[in-house]
């Protein structure tokens, strides 16, 4: 016998406040001896991995970076805990209740709390479902040929991800490019695009699908495919600005849901080669570090949501020079965990942190960007757990040549 439903209100810090009230007013509605609590992304999926909690409230603000909230669906996947996601406003249009479960951030508690019931009902359903499954499955034979058999389609799906992504990078004036890139399993839910768009602009372009596996995968192979970088007509050509292709994607991916919420982040920049002139957007992603010549690291800012998940959202641009000498990192939320905040091992160690910062500074002397990358790679090797990596890491250096230098 199930006890009281145990709900979990995870936000992130600019809707603490609203997190906070709606979990005051969320048991009485939920059920009789239900609970309610607010807590951080990163809490969440710590809490989602202990017994007894039922479902999952994510509240997200388009103009924050949502710190964790890829270890949490990772936790509540693994848990059967069941998601309601809480973005935007109720004057946004409301996507098809097919599609997952999704309410506006201003909805009312009793509109919050029926969902929950239904979704916490259907996930005991659910359950019972896999209790009889896993009874059926003791009396089922090839299980060892199964298991195989889908072995060997990892395999080839690492292998067709590999062979998508690019062997060799574009040579541009005095740029250079060099990338770190390591699934944490068969295949990788980061991925990453280097792009000659004309004789001298080079575009660069990461994204990060919000999970693992192969549907994570899938869903940045289709994105990074489908990135406008230039539209082409009348014998002539427009070199597309990052803040209009992350919107052009993100409504493509809005308009293609089907019945469950997918989303991802991205940063994409257009680099003009000759004057080192910058153009960039970010979409829910951690911000790119600057590395500068003289070894000053800067972290370029740029607002602007998650993709899949905002409608109409728009991206914030911001521009820069990259000077020669200096290095931009584009660099996956992997890099969190990769250096644990606490290095001993502890339950914690594998809390974000941005111990990361410091494992940039102390490689900025490095000779080229390859160098740097085999610096990053080896000091990501020596630290604990890397042999089970908790997360896909990738980073990607664009460098300038120094003065008088070569790439």
């Amino acid at each position: 016998m199930r006890g009281p439903a145990e709900v979990i209100v995870a936000s992130t810090p600019s809707r603490a406040a609203r997190a906070a009230a709606l979990a005051a007013d969320l048991p009485p509605l939920v059920g009789e001896g239900a609970t309610a609590m607010p807590m951080t992304l990163s809490d969440a999926a710590a809490r989602c991995e202990r017994p007894g909690v039922e479902a999952v409230v994510v509240m997200l603000d388009p103009a924050d970076v949502p710190t964790g909230l890829s270890e949490l669906m990772d936790a509540a996947e693994e848990s059967r805990t069941a998601v309601l996601l809480m973005a935007g406003s109720s004057g946004d249009p409301r996507p098809d209740p097919r599609n997952g479960a999704v309410e506006p951030l201003d909805a009312a508690a009793e509109h919050v709390a029926a969902t929950l019931r239904g979704l916490i009902g259907r996930r005991r359903d659910l359950e019972r479902v896999g209790h009889e499954l896993r009874i059926a499955s003791r009396f089922a034979g090839g299980l060892r040929g199964e298991i195989a058999r889908m072995q060997e389609e990892l395999q080839l799906a690492a292998q067709v991800q590999r062979e998508f992504l690019p062997r060799e990078f574009p040579s541009v004036g005095d740029i250079a490019v060099d990338v770190f890139w390591r699934p944490a399993s068969y295949v990788s839910g980061d991925i990453y695009d280097v792009a000659r768009l004309d004789e001298r602009h080079l575009g660069v372009f990461i994204a990060d699908a919000v999970g693992h596996g192969v549907p994570a995968a899938l869903l940045t192979m289709v994105i990074c495919r489908g990135l406008p970088s230039k539209d082409v007509g009348g014998g002539t050509y427009r070199i597309v600005p990052p803040s209009e292709a992350l919107a052009r994607i993100n409504a493509d991916m809005i308009a293609h849901q089907g019945r469950t919420t997918r989303f991802a982040t991205a940063a994409y920049a257009v680099v003009d080669v000759p004057t080192g002139h910058v153009r960039l957007a970010c979409a829910g992603h951690p911000a790119p570090v600057l590395m500068r010549a003289d070894g000053t690291l800067e972290m370029v800012e740029a607002e602007g949501g998650l993709l899949g998940v905002f409608e109409g959202e728009e991206y914030r641009e911001v521009t820069f020079e990259l000077r020669p000498g200096d290095r931009l990192l584009l660099h996956s939320d992997g890099f969190e965990q990769a250096f644990p905040g606490d290095p001993t091992g502890s339950r914690h160690a594998r809390l974000p942190s941005k111990r990361y910062l410091d494992e940039f500074a102390a490689v900025r002397g490095a000779a080229s960007a390859s160098e740097l990358v085999r610096q990053i790679g080896r000091r990501i090797d020596v630290q604990f757990g890397s042999v089970h990596q908790a997360d896909d890491v990738t980073l990607l250096v664009v460098e300038r040549a120094p003065a008088g230098g070569v790439p």
